[in-house]
């Protein structure tokens, strides 16, 4: 087992209840079922941060108050202990939760490698969408959209940008999916057998401490020059489906750009044609012929 424990905002819906709407889901849902953390006891103390601050005198009391909360969950493998094939599978098996979850609703949007786990089942590697603190219900509830949760060097570059600071961007199904591509490139290149590479032998260090337009910028000079980022040891499929994938992402912000350059001052162009088919973008890149050889059973 292993506890979390947290100070979640008192206005939002709560982890907890978050998780009994995905557990209905995964009721009837293959993609879902199994792939969710199995959360076993919580408990949520009562006296909000308010009323500590109330009783400490502190000037407005009851703004942005948040409330204690124990976690119990099973527990799970770290998916950076996964390479290959078996890392590819189970990183797959979430995207395929993670869409089945925005379609009835709810939004993960922190997509990151902390957050996406496993654990064996008849002798099969399982993977886990965790972590709903940041999450948020299509009619519930907390972050509708245009507030920026997230972990940033794992971000879509959309929503590093100075538009999204200032709350001009909505959060999207497209940007959690371009997240999954981060974590992967981050796993690829930063670990071997579930192991931390060496400083001088692995990339993004740097990411981790950079604000959000400095960390995109950094993303947008990956995607310009990612043979200089190459290992040379790295299997070769894998790093097929990873450059593809960001050629898929380059591209389809390069049309979303271009379409916003017709019509700047209006909003309807900010991103067209945005979510309107989630099985559609997804397709782009299962489509891949990477992708597709991954995916083969062995």
């Amino acid at each position: 087992m292993v506890a979390k424990i947290f100070w979640g905002e008192a206005s939002r819906t709560s982890e907890p209840d978050i998780l009994n709407k995905v557990r209905e889901i995964a009721e009837v849902h293959d993609t879902v079922k199994d792939h969710i953390p199995e959360l076993l006891w919580h408990h949520r103390f009562m006296n909000p941060t308010s009323a500590i601050r109330e009783a400490l005198g502190v000037p407005e009391p009851t703004t942005g108050s948040r409330v204690l909360y124990i976690l119990v969950f099973r527990k799970l493998l770290p998916i950076t202990k996964l390479q290959g094939k078996e890392l590819f599978d189970v990183w797959r098996q979430c995207i395929s939760c993670h869409l089945t979850l925005w379609k009835k609703g709810i939004y993960h949007r922190d997509v990151s490698p902390g957050n996406l786990m496993w654990y064996w089942k008849d002798g099969k590697r399982i993977g886990v969408l965790n972590d709903y603190d940041l999450s948020s219900l299509a009619n519930g509830q907390g972050p509708q959209g245009n507030e920026r949760t997230g972990t940033v060097p794992f971000m879509a570059r959309e929503l590093l940008t100075e538009d999204d600071q200032q709350g001009k961007v909505k959060h999207l199904y497209h940007h959690d999916l371009e997240s999954f591509m981060w974590v992967f490139a981050w796993i690829c290149l930063r670990y071997r057998e579930g192991v931390f590479l060496p400083r001088r032998l692995r990339s993004f260090d740097e990411w981790a401490t950079l604000g959000a337009v400095a960390c995109g910028e950094k993303k947008l000079v990956l995607l310009n020059n990612m043979t200089a980022f190459a290992p040379s040891d790295i299997d070769q499929v894998i790093w097929e489906v990873l450059v593809n994938c960001f050629v898929v992402l380059k591209m389809d912000a390069d049309n979303r750009y271009y379409h916003r350059l017709k019509r700047p001052w209006s909003v309807e162009y900010q991103q067209p044609n945005a979510d309107s088919d989630l099985d559609a973008f997804l397709s782009k890149f299962t489509s891949l012929e990477g992708w597709a050889k991954l995916s083969k059973p062995e």
